[in-house]
């Protein structure tokens, strides 16, 4: 489970270097960095504060099998969705897309479930999916505003 991880790790970060080459580098790494803050906060309230999930504290390989998504496949998928909301595509493409990454990231969630790394007590999927919903709305709007910051200091300086 971990190699596999880390095979996906490694094509998000080479999709991440091809996504710097479409978007400005600031607010991808900007995004990259928020991303990686909301992620894990959200789930040590989820898991820690409130207690609605459980996992086995003890074993580093559980650990590290999970850590590894979060700090490089979803912050590449979050990233790719809010390149396509803010992409010349049709709104039908727009959610097309973002219903496929969200449902990629719950995805996550689900193996690590069925897998017995994680426990879900008082959780469900439906919350998974207000969690990276959230998370998504939080980023669109710091990248918008991030992008805006960045194309006014271009025009200050010229």
């Amino acid at each position: 489970t971990m190699w596999l991880f880390l095979i996906l790790a490694v094509f998000s970060i080479i999709s991440i270097y091809f996504l710097i080459k479409k978007m400005n580098v600031t607010n991808v790494l900007g995004c990259y960095f928020l991303s990686n803050i909301l992620i894990t906060n959200t789930g040590v309230i989820i898991n820690l504060n409130l207690k609605l999930t459980k996992q086995d504290p003890s074993s580093q390989l559980i650990f590290w099998t999970q850590k590894i998504p979060e700090l490089t496949i979803k912050p590449a998928l979050l990233i790719w969705i809010i390149y396509i909301l803010f992409s010349n595509r049709s709104i039908f493409g727009k959610l097309t897309h973002l219903f496929i990454f969200l449902t990629a990231l719950i995805s996550i969630e689900i193996y690590f479930v069925q897998i017995g790394y994680l426990e879900w007590v008082n959780w469900n999927v439906f919350y998974s999916c207000l969690r990276y919903s959230l998370i998504i709305l939080l980023l669109a709007i710091y990248s918008f505003y991030l992008e805006k910051l960045i194309n006014r200091d271009r025009v200050e300086t010229r």
